[in-house]
């Protein structure tokens, strides 16, 4: 199979920026949303008020553990939507949990629901490798807009809108200008080599002339003497 399928191109960015965006502000603005309705205490009595009610595994014993470890930021998608589902006061959209709401609809329910779709469509369930400029445009959008409805909800700063906008255009591998780095390195250190190179090799010249001047200054000596010591 060739490779080519899977190099990466603007396409293939696109698609790991929209990747980011969804796993990074959105979902930290829906941990945000539900510290807000729920405190982590009040949720483990919920959950397994909930469960107990219910009589049936809604959750796996997986999610029970990290609701109980009460850590917000290890919730993903699948289980921030079933305790703003299930466990907030948050009141459901037209449409009703669990459906696409209406275009039009900005309610807090409504924006939760598309974060999932959105986590469904473009990351859990993604089937192309890349998307063109417009489509992009048009996805990056629609999440800049879900987030900020919801920040005006949690009525914070801008944070995660501002977030997406750096997202939007930042190097998506901050690895790969570490060569460029480390070249750049290496030829100041070899000019500075070099440098040392010539300076060293121009002692090493002062020094050989300096040695030529001492020989001949010994063979002049040696030839005086010589010539002293002949008797005629």
């Amino acid at each position: 199979m060739s490779f080519s399928k899977y190099e990466s191109t603007r396409g293939t960015t696109h698609l790991a920026r929209i990747a980011r965006a969804i796993l990074g502000p959105c979902i930290d603005v829906l941990r945000e949303v539900l510290a807000k309705e729920i405190s982590p205490p009040d949720l483990e009595r919920k959950v397994k008020t909930y469960i107990h009610q219910t009589k049936k595994p809604s959750i796996s014993e997986q999610q029970k553990r990290l609701v109980y470890g009460k850590n917000y930021s290890d919730f993903d998608v699948t289980l921030l939507y079933f305790l703003l589902r299930n466990m907030c006061s948050i009141p459901q959209h037209k449409n009703n949990w669990g459906k696409d709401p209406e275009l039009t609809d900005k309610s807090v329910s409504a924006n939760i629901e598309r974060v999932r779709i959105l986590r469904n469509e473009w990351y859990g369930h993604a089937v192309d490798f890349s998307l063109s400029d417009s489509d992009f445009e048009q996805r990056w959008n629609h999440i800049s807009q879900i987030v900020k409805e919801l920040e005006g909800y949690l009525g914070t700063a801008t944070k995660y809108q501002d977030t997406l906008i750096e997202l939007k255009s930042c190097c998506m591998d901050p690895d790969s200008v570490q060569p460029y780095i480390d070249t750049l390195l290496a030829v100041e250190g070899l000019q500075t080599d070099v440098t040392n190179l010539k300076e060293g090799f121009g002692e090493l010249q002062t020094d050989v002339t300096n040695l030529k001047e001492d020989v001949e200054e010994m063979k002049k000596t040696n030839e005086k003497s010589s010539t002293q010591g002949i008797v005629i």
